[in-house]
């Protein structure tokens, strides 16, 4: 009886460790990044046309009602030649999005025969927000993505609340930067990396305050020096953002 009840008592504790091992919980959404080169005699203005018919599409067809659409420009990047642009499709859970797919592949058909582009690269990610920037969405925001190693003995949920953290310390000095962790991609190839950090901002005025906020405020605090320990970022990419469709109605 004593053996049993020390493993009992054993067990609870384990419970109650894994349950406080971590201090936040991340609720990951869905992602579709569509990216590839312009036909030919054809250019972004071209793509937004087009991305005006699929919003109506989408309307009458009551399509992906909970999906934010954007379009993506390269900026700073080390392969414009290759990508002339980026079209996201944001979709909040993973039923969702395949229910909604599959109504596209089967009614979608002539209206993608029209698009102005050619796709050469299609993935399909989780991600895991850990802040969003407060305010409206705009038609000239910024996104910023870098490639990440864990440091070793450090996992993903580490990187979260280590990641929130800072979040809320960073929040607290006035910056208003949206982060993300991008995960267990489909359709991205060989990977050298553990996950994607997303940062994004509703306008660039914005990115560079939070850029400046940063060296000013918080890089010298314990949030942003446990960010350095955690794992080993590079190869940041930079892209202006085109809000075409809003979630929640068209």
């Amino acid at each position: 009886m004593k053996k049993i009840l020390i493993i009992t008592l054993a067990f609870m504790a384990f419970l109650s460790y894994a349950e406080s091992e971590y201090e936040f919980e991340p609720v990951s959404n869905k992602a579709e990044y569509y990216s590839g080169k312009f036909n030919k005699g054809k250019d972004m203005q071209d793509l937004l046309l087009w991305a005006e018919k699929f919003v109506k599409w989408s309307e009458q067809n009551d399509f992906r009602k909970s999906t934010l659409t954007a379009i993506f420009t390269p900026y700073f990047h080390d392969q414009l030649d290759e990508q002339d642009f980026v079209w996201l499709n944001l979709i909040p859970n993973s039923t969702e999005q395949y229910s909604s797919l599959g109504y596209w592949i089967k009614n979608g058909g002539k209206l993608f025969a029209t698009l102005p582009a050619t796709n050469s690269r299609v993935i399909d990610v989780i991600q895991w927000p850990v802040s969003v920037p407060e305010g409206e969405f705009s038609d000239l925001g910024i996104v910023r993505f870098s490639r990440c190693k864990l440091e070793e003995g450090v996992n993903l949920r580490q990187a979260f609340d280590a990641y929130k953290r800072f979040a809320i310390k960073a929040r607290s000095t006035g910056d208003n930067m949206g982060r993300k962790i991008l995960f267990s991609p489909t359709g991205a190839g060989d990977q050298d990396y553990d996950y994607v950090y997303l940062l994004h901002a509703n306008s660039w005025d914005d990115f560079g305050m939070g850029y400046d906020n940063y060296g000013e405020n918080l890089v010298n605090t314990p949030e942003a020096q446990a960010l350095n320990s955690i794992a080993n970022c590079s190869n940041a990419r930079t892209y202006s953002t085109n809000t075409v469709k809003r979630p929640g109605g068209f």
